[in-house]
C-alpha cells in the first residue's frame, strides 16, 4: 500500500528568487506558500513562462488581494510563480498534479502557456459558484518536461488567472484570489490530500446532515398527517417550515457545491427561504388564530407577496449581474433593505399572536421563534455591513459552536434544534387539546341527535279521513328542518313545516326552540296565523341573525284546509303549484303580518309540502335541481319517498323534508298509509 496515501509530508525550501519555488519532490507534496508575482488586468500572454513579471506587484497566496492592499476590487487579476523541483533519487515515474484550494471567484490554470483547468466560467458568459471548493489539476509530462525515473526536474511558470464580479451587498472588501496556498505533487498524493479533506469535511458537518434527514422525516410525517385530515393546518405549516430548515443545509454537500452555480443556487435557495419565513408565518397565525381574522390574512398575504416579490427580483438579478451595471448594486441594496425590514414582521405576529392568546403554555413557542428570528436579523445585517466592519459571516456563525467530540454543532443548529422540539411539542399539545374539544363536541352533536330524534316525530300519528306521510332525511349530524303532526280532538290536524337558515348544531338548537314554542302554542290556539305570530315572538332576537320560514295548515275533518305562510315554499295540491302571497320569514321584523289562504281537499286530493333542501340539490356540474324539475315529479304525484329519493339522487346539499296528505275514506285512512305512504325517518 503506498505510504502517500495516508502520510504526507510538507515542507518549503526557501526560493532562490522573489517568486520562485524550489524543492524536493518525492511522494509528498509541497506547499507554495511565500510571494506571487501578482498584477490586476488581463492579457492571456501572461500566462507564458517567457513574460517578464519582475516588475510585477509581490503578494501572497496565503489570503485574498482585498486583504493585501486591493479592498473592494473586482475584475481579473494574474498570479504568476516560476517553479522549479527536483525529482527525489528513487522516485517512481508518475503524474504530477497540482491542489487550488477555494478561489474567489472563477480562475483558469495554466502551466507553461498552457490551460491546464479551471473552476466556473469567464466572461462574457460567466458563470460562478457561491460556495468555492478545492480542485485538483494534473500538470502535462510534455509541457513540463518531468522525469522522474533516475532523477531530472519538473520545471516551469505557474499562473493562474482569476476574475471576481462586482462586489453585491454580502460581499466583504477584503476578498478576492486566492484564499491558500497551492499544494504540488504526485498525482495520487494530491487526490489523497483531497479525498482527505472532502472527507474530513463532511465528517465535521454530520451532526447537520443527521438533523437534515431528522427535519425531512417530521416534515413529511406532518404533512402526510394533514393530506389525511385537512383540518390539521398545524401540521401542513410545521412541514412547510421543516422542509425550508431540511432544505437549507443541501448546500452543504460537496456535490451540490460543485454542480450548483451561484444563479441556480440563489433559485434554489429561493423557494427554501420563501417555504421556512412563509411557513413559520402561517405557523404562527394558525398557532394563535390570526388566520380567523380577515384584517391579519390580508397584512399577511400582502407582506408575503411583497417578500416573494423582492426576493424572486433579488434572484433574478443574478442572472445579469455578470455584466457589471452599476445600477443592480443599487436595486441589490433596496430589494435588501426590504427583505430585511420584511423579516421583523414575525415579531409582529408573536406579539399579536400571544396578545389575542394569553396561554403560558405557548411562551415557549413565542420565545423560540423570536430567538430564531432575531439571530437570522442579526446574522444577516452583520453580513450586509460586512464590506465596512471586517466581519465574515463566517467568523459569526462560528460563534457558540458546541463540540461534540469530533464533531460541531453550529449556533443555529442548536437553535434549530430547540425550535424543532418546542414546536414539535407544542403541537402535540394543540393537537390534543383540539381531539379532546373534538370528542367533546361530538358528544354535544350526540346529545342534540337524540334530542332531535325525540322532536321530530318517528312515527306520524293516525288521522281519521286522511292519509299522511312524512319523511325527513338531514343532511349533517343534526339538521335544521322540522315538522309537527298534531292531530285535534275535533278530528282536525294542524300541521308545521320549518326551515331554519344555517346548519348544524345552532339550527338544531332553533329547531328546538321552534317546537316547543308549536307545541305550546297549539295547545291554545288552532289558528295559523295566531301559531305564526307566537312563532315569530319567540324567535325575534334568539336567531342570531338568522331567521326560518315556516308553512302551518289547519285541516278540518270534512277537508277545509287554512294555510299561513312566512316566506317558505308553496305547497303543490293535486300535482300542481298553489299561488299563495309573498311574506316575510319568522325572525326577521317584530310584529310582522301574515296571510292566509283557504281551500278544499276532496277525497282523493293530496297536498305535498316540502323544504328547499328539494330544491337545491346540485349535481356534479352544479345544476340545481330547481322548481322545474320538482314541478315535473309533482305532476306524477309521487309518494314522500319517492320525492326525496330523486333530490338525493340528483345531489342532496341541505336537510330534506317532505310532508304529504291525502284525504281518503274513514276507513281507508290505516291501508293507504301503510301501502303508499309509509313514513320513512332517517336518523
Amino acid at each position: 500500500m503506498r505510504l502517500c496515501g495516508f502520510v504526507c509530508f510538507f515542507w518549503l525550501v526557501a526560493a532562490a528568487g522573489a517568486q520562485d519555488f524550489t524543492g524536493t519532490l518525492g511522494e509528498s507534496s509541497l506547499t507554495m506558500s511565500g510571494e506571487w508575482a501578482f498584477h490586476t488586468g488581463d492579457d492571456l500572454a501572461w500566462a507564458q513562462p517567457g513574460l517578464d513579471d519582475s516588475k510585477w506587484e509581490r503578494i501572497t497566496a496565503d489570503k485574498p488581494w482585498g486583504a493585501q492592499g486591493h479592498p473592494g476590487y473586482t475584475g481579473y487579476a494574474w498570479y504568476r510563480r516560476a517553479v522549479e523541483i527536483d525529482a527525489a533519487p528513487g522516485a517512481k515515474p508518475g503524474l504530477v498534479s497540482i491542489y487550488i484550494p477555494p478561489v474567489d471567484n472563477v480562475y483558469e490554470v495554466y502551466w507553461n502557456g498552457e490551460k491546464v483547468g479551471g473552476f466556473g466560467t469567464m466572461p462574457p458568459h460567466a458563470e460562478w459558484h457561491e460556495n468555492p471548493v478545492s480542485n485538483v489539476f494534473a500538470l502535462p509530462l510534455q509541457a513540463s518536461g518531468l522525469k522522474l525515473e533516475g532523477g531530472g526536474a519538473l520545471k516551469g511558470v505557474l499562473a493562474i488567472r482569476v476574475w471576481k464580479p462586482m462586489l453585491n451587498t454580502l460581499d466583504p472588501f477584503d476578498g478576492g484570489g486566492l484564499s491558500g496556498p497551492p499544494r504540488i505533487g504526485a498525482s495520487g498524493t494530491i487526490a489523497d490530500v483531497m479525498a482527505l479533506e472532502e472527507d474530513g469535511y463532511e465528517r465535521s458537518q454530520l451532526p447537520r446532515i443527521v438533523e437534515m434527514f431528522l427535519l425531512l422525516l417530521i416534515a413529511m410525517i406532518a404533512i402526510g398527517m394533514w393530506a389525511f385530515d385537512r383540518s390539521r393546518r398545524l401540521q401542513l405549516w410545521l412541514g412547510v417550515f421543516l422542509l425550508g430548515v431540511a432544505g437549507y443545509s443541501l448546500p452543504i454537500f460537496s456535490t451540490f457545491r460543485r454542480s450548483a452555480t451561484l444563479e441556480w443556487q440563489q433559485l434554489y435557495l429561493y423557494f427554501v427561504f420563501s417555504a421556512m419565513e412563509l411557513g413559520l408565518w402561517m405557523l404562527v397565525m394558525v398557532l394563535f388564530g390570526l388566520n380567523q381574522e380577515r384584517a391579519w390574512r390580508r397584512r399577511t398575504g400582502a407582506l408575503a407577496a411583497l417578500s416573494l416579490t423582492a426576493y424572486g427580483i433579488d434572484v433574478a438579478e443574478n442572472w445579469f449581474w455578470a455584466s457589471g451595471w452599476l445600477p443592480l448594486r443599487t436595486i441589490d441594496q433596496v430589494l435588501t433593505a426590504i427583505m430585511w425590514l420584511v423579516t421583523l414582521y414575525q415579531f409582529v405576529l408573536l406579539a399579536a399572536g400571544f396578545r389575542r392568546r394569553r396561554d403560558l403554555g405557548l411562551l415557549p413557542t413565542v420565545l423560540a421563534c423570536a430567538l430564531l428570528e432575531a439571530y437570522q436579523i442579526v446574522t444577516q445585517s452583520l453580513a450586509q455591513f460586512s464590506q465596512f466592519t471586517g466581519i465574515h459571516f463566517e467568523t459569526i456563525s462560528s460563534v457558540g459552536k458546541l463540540h461534540l467530540g469530533p464533531y460541531e454543532l453550529s449556533l443555529l443548529g442548536q437553535m434549530e434544534a430547540i425550535i424543532l422540539v418546542v414546536l414539535v411539542v407544542t403541537i402535540y399539545r394543540e393537537q390534543t387539546r383540539e381531539r379532546q374539544r373534538q370528542i367533546f363536541v361530538e358528544s354535544e352533536m350526540r346529545s342534540a341527535r337524540e334530542i332531535q330524534s325525540v322532536l321530530v316525530p318517528e312515527e306520524t300519528p293516525a288521522v281519521p279521513g286522511f292519509a299522511i306521510g312524512s319523511l325527513y332525511w338531514p343532511a349533517g349530524e343534526v339538521g335544521g328542518d322540522m315538522f309537527q303532526v298534531l292531530p285535534g280532538s275535533d278530528g282536525d290536524v294542524l300541521i308545521v313545516i320549518a326551515d331554519v337558515s344555517g346548519k348544524g348544531l345552532k339550527a338544531a338548537m332553533t329547531v328546538s326552540l321552534l317546537v316547543g314554542t308549536v307545541r305550546t302554542l297549539a295547545a291554545y290556539t288552532r289558528k295559523p296565523i295566531e301559531v305564526l305570530t307566537g312563532m315569530n315572538e319567540r324567535l325575534m332576537g334568539r336567531s342570531d341573525g338568522g331567521f326560518s320560514t315556516c308553512l302551518i295548515l289547519h285541516i278540518t275533518c270534512d277537508g277545509e284546509v287554512t294555510m299561513a305562510n312566512a316566506g317558505h315554499i308553496a305547497p303543490f295540491v293535486n300535482g300542481e303549484a298553489f299561488e299563495m302571497h309573498g311574506s316575510l320569514p319568522l325572525g326577521v321584523v317584530a310584529n310582522a303580518e301574515f296571510s292566509e289562504s283557504r281551500f278544499r281537499l276532496n277525497e282523493g286530493d293530496d297536498l305535498a309540502v316540502y323544504t328547499d333542501g328539494v330544491l337545491e340539490a346540485q349535481n356534479e356540474a352544479g345544476e340545481l335541481f330547481g322548481f322545474e324539475r320538482c314541478a315535473s315529479l309533482m305532476r306524477g304525484r309521487p309518494s314522500v319517498q319517492e320525492i326525496a329519493e330523486a333530490a338525493r339522487a340528483f345531489g342532496q346539499e341541505d336537510d330534506i323534508t317532505v310532508v304529504k296528505i291525502v284525504r281518503v275514506a274513514a276507513n281507508d285512512a290505516r291501508e293507504r298509509m301503510s301501502v303508499d305512504l309509509r313514513t320513512a325517518v332517517s336518523a
